[in-house]
């Protein structure tokens, strides 16, 4: 699984000693196992120390978010995982609050959730040195990981589609480096404006092309492997879909 870091305060990185380590993560809002419905989403959370050893000023903690499993930054990047260096010691039970994330959503043309997690890792790179398939395996060092996701369920604002304009847009994926459009409805002669969407909410590609009846295909520029909301407007009507970049 692919890890990036960032600092998000310049300094050296400490680590901390002691015969037992484990931090939680700790969902303020949304609280946890709840489902969600704002748009834009704020999401607040804190890490807590759980462990009978005191964490000094200067190390650093890191935290990421999980969606639908996979790692996203605090800053929504594919992959990322951030560091804030503690500005106070922190002692068995003591908690660190992260600064609040916000994510703006793309309306959908269905209904459509996703697992959000908070994640904590613990203090120093090393925390989250692991590899393997769950964001649980690339947690090291800690002895409950248990305790360091948090998850809540996220749905997306639903709006109207293009069926009235005679248009059925059924499948939205990617095939090698295209993004293929399936439309099944009887228009097919309809120019349409294609924006791919990362989930910071920033537009990362534009395209124009006739919608087809059938198939259509647009080809994709480097972007990160991630989740992506691709909305298509027809005569200024807007349907989305998400697809996997990977």
């Amino acid at each position: 699984m692919k890890k990036i870091y960032t600092l998000i305060a310049a300094t050296a990185m400490v680590f901390s000693a002691g015969a037992q380590n484990d931090w939680a993560a700790n969902l303020i809002t949304p609280t946890s196992g709840s489902t969600s419905t704002s748009d834009p989403l704020m999401i607040d959370f804190e890490a807590e120390n759980m462990s009978d050893n005191t964490y000094s000023a200067g190390d650093t903690l890191w935290f990421s978010l999980g969606i639908e499993g996979s790692i996203v930054g605090l800053d929504l990047a594919a992959g990322g995982v951030n560091g804030y260096i503690l500005a106070d010691d922190i002692a068995p039970g003591g908690t660190f609050t992260v600064p609040t994330v916000g994510i703006d959503w793309v309306g959908v043309d269905a209904a459509t959730s996703y697992e959000i997690c908070v994640v904590v890792y613990g203090i120093g790179i090393a925390s989250f040195s692991g590899d393997g398939e769950t964001i649980e395996d690339i947690i090291v060092g800690d002895d409950d990981t248990s305790n360091n996701l948090d998850c809540f369920t996220a749905e997306l604002p639903v709006h109207t589609g293009v069926e009235e304009l005679g248009l059925s847009l059924s499948q939205v994926y990617t095939s090698g480096d295209e993004l293929v459009i399936v439309n099944e409805g009887t228009n097919g002669s309809e120019m349409a404006n294609v924006s791919i969407i990362n989930m910071n909410g920033q537009t990362v590609q534009t395209e124009n092309l006739v919608m087809a009846q059938g198939t259509s295909s647009v080809a994709i520029n480097d972007l990160a492997p991630g989740i992506y909301v691709v909305a298509i407007e027809v005569d200024g009507i807007v349907e989305s879909k998400k697809v996997a970049i990977q």
